[in-house]
């Protein structure tokens, strides 16, 4: 037999099991899956809302106070910018409350107000316009105007400004949503934009959680700066109280059985001693805990059918609810262990990467002692744009504080010298660098996690990018309508759906079988083997299966069925033409792919652009679509030819006519 066909076969068979190692937890249940099993061995298909029903809510963003807010902000910049310059710019600034994003200077010399309009264009050419002044302030400065009568000069947020505004917070705001609905594992949300509104559908959601979910998409996503201080005492209590063993596991039985590791990070400044930092680590683990804990958390729903024992369900818990939980109990035992009040445990979600001895470390999260006093907010960025490390060649964001941000920023970074300042974003610390120097210059630069992924590197750079230029979440969420829907089907259309499913199934099985005889098994298996890969790589991949889905899945059935009669056809019209068995079938394969492909990459060139321009239902559609482009020609090209060449290997090269 050819070498290469045993290694073909042998990747079918891999393939087939990961397929449907893939698919057993949406038979089964996540809970009936082994917890050594890697995460992507414990995914379900998530069914979409016309399937399952669920939670269904519009929401729009409040355009007005993000404007409101830039103007505030414009306002504080401002007036520390006058008290900054030399000599001191005397000037009044007011943000008008009958103007949305005004702002209003009245010089106190009137005959500077050139200088102090030239100042303000300056700072904000992009971002502010002109506008006429309001009733109770002084007119507005014009070189037509009296010498020496008080005047104001009057501006705004600009339209452009505020549309990008817009812009940016619904972007950022999907994927916020997205993010915490994911963290809490109430179920796998649908979040798009529409317009200039965020439709968000939680298929499978139960009344019970409803309110829970809309306060935790309704949080305001936030951004802070916070110092890590270490050498602290009651960290180094929680050190020797969990201290490594010989094998670097914690001594005490409660952090052991928990698997909590104590560690001792240090470092040394460019000024300054050697810097140490104490810290816990732990990994996710599946654990039982009680069902009111569960419910609280989104494990479990009350009308699920998680099994229940002893009060308790199994539960995905986090390594930092298992520090926090250590923590708590450790503490209730022993007040002197507790974290103080003005102190605080932060954590960040370490990817998988090398040790300095080469040792693969497993992902995990690690603990930041900080305190609890916020030095900066996200409010005080100017601006961030993605960029790379000249030296590492990681991408880094690069930060613009406003002039407010910049005299803080400078006066915090002069202060740490040494230590570390961790930047945390809806509570998880996404870096910690250490601060050698004083920054002074009004910039700074946060680096990023993922591992040694470059390309999830990159994303999460974009989307701090994101996160950061409107500065966190500008503007609350307005919840326009929220309903609670059954499947929108209906139960006898979903169950009609796979009855005509299952037939329209059968009867191309019965005629290829009838057509091509000992062929149309092989094909048979094809559209067996093309459903499985499609629906495994729909899983792997998060894709809600929604109706319009199984449309495009019955579609590339059908593109699937089409590319093997091409082949079959190829095949016989060769056998006609006085070919070998062997000849007619390389030659069919060869001469019916470019009919296939052909086919396909118009298929997949009208899936992207309803993936692009389409919504809802539309990109439901076009995701499966795609998806069966993939597995028709994976099938077609490789699976097929794989039973034909075992055919003729049986044959040992006597082969002299075949069933099709």
């Amino acid at each position: 037999m050819d070498r290469s066909l045993k290694w073909r076969t042998l990747a079918l068979i891999a393939a087939i099991l990961v397929c449907t190692g893939i698919l057993l937890p949406t038979f089964v249940g996540r809970e009936a899956i082994p917890s050594w099993m890697p995460n992507l061995f414990r995914k379900e298909i998530n069914f979409g809302l016309d399937l399952q029903g669920g939670l269904h809510i519009v929401y729009s963003i409040d355009l007005d106070t993000a404007v409101v807010d830039r103007a505030g902000e414009i306002k504080r910049d401002l007036e520390t910018r006058f008290k900054e310059e030399k000599p001191v710019i005397e000037a009044e600034v007011k943000t008008p409350l009958k103007v949305t994003g005004g702002v209003t200077v009245i010089p106190k010399d009137p005959a500077k107000w050139e200088q102090i309009f030239d100042a303000v264009r300056s700072d904000y050419t992009d971002t502010i316009e002109s506008r006429a002044c309001e009733a109770n302030v002084p007119p507005a400065c014009s070189k037509d105007g009296k010498v020496g009568e008080p005047c104001s000069i009057c501006i705004k947020v600009s339209t452009k400004y505020s549309e990008d505004i817009k812009k940016s917070a619904l972007t950022n705001a999907v994927t916020t949503i997205r993010e915490r609905i994911d963290e809490k594992g109430i179920a796998e949300p649908n979040v798009v934009e529409k317009d200039d509104q965020i439709i968000v559908e939680l298929p499978g959601l139960d009344s019970a959680s409803t309110q829970a979910t809309k306060d935790i998409i309704k949080r305001t996503a936030k951004l802070e700066f916070k110092v890590v201080d270490n050498y602290a005492v009651p960290m180094s209590k929680l050190y020797a109280k969990a201290a490594p063993d010989d094998e670097n596991k914690a001594t005490e039985p409660r952090a052991r059985e928990l698997g909590i590791y104590a560690v001792i990070d240090d470092w040394v400044p460019d000024e300054g001693e050697r810097q140490q930092d104490y810290y816990l680590f732990a990994h996710d683990r599946n654990d039982w805990i009680p069902v009111d804990d569960a419910e609280k958390s989104g494990c479990k729903q009350r009308n699920d059918n998680k099994e229940v024992r002893d009060g308790k369900v199994n539960c995905e818990v986090k390594g930092w609810q298992v520090i926090d939980q250590w923590v708590a109990e450790i503490s209730a035992a022993d007040p002197s262990l507790a974290i103080p009040d003005d102190r605080e445990l932060s954590y960040e979600f370490v990817e998988p990467s090398k040790d300095a001895e080469g040792v693969w470390r497993q992902p995990h999260w690690r603990s930041y002692y900080l305190a609890r006093a916020v030095e900066l907010t996200g409010t005080a960025i100017k601006d961030a744009r993605a960029s790379y490390d000249p030296n590492t060649n990681r991408p880094v964001v690069l930060i613009d504080f406003n002039r407010y941000g910049s005299r803080v920023f400078g006066d915090l970074t002069a202060k740490i010298i040494g230590k570390k300042l961790a930047t945390i974003l809806d509570k998880k610390v996404k870096s910690a660098p250490i601060i050698n120097t004083a920054i002074r210059g009004g910039s700074a630069s946060i680096t990023m996690g993922g591992g040694n992924d470059a390309q999830r590197q990159q994303k999460e750079a974009d989307e701090l990018v994101n996160v950061l230029r409107t500065g966190s979440l500008p503007a609350p969420l307005r919840e326009d309508s929220s309903s609670e829907v059954g499947p929108s089907l209906g139960r006898d259309a979903i169950d009609k759906t796979k009855l005509s499913f299952g037939i329209g199934i059968l009867l191309v099985f019965i005629i290829m079988v009838g057509i091509y005889r000992w062929s149309g098994w092989i094909s048979v298996f094809s559209v067996m083997f093309h459903n499985l890969l499609t629906l495994a790589v729909m899983t792997v991949f998060g894709a809600t299966l929604t109706l319009p889905g199984i449309a495009a899945v019955v579609l590339s059935v059908g593109m699937c069925v089409d590319g093997n009669i091409l082949i079959y056809e190829r095949i016989r019209d060769e056998l006609l033409l006085g070919k070998s068995v062997r000849g007619a079938i390389d030659l069919g394969f060869t001469r019916a792919f470019s009919a296939i492909l052909d086919g396909q990459l118009t298929t997949a060139a009208a899936g992207w652009v309803l993936l692009q321009y389409g919504s809802g239902p539309i990109r439901g559609f076009a995701v499966l679509l795609l998806v069966g482009v993939f597995t028709t020609l994976s099938t077609n090209i490789w699976v097929t030819r794989i039973f034909f060449d075992w055919y003729l290997a049986k044959k040992k090269g006597t082969a002299t006519t075949i069933s099709i």
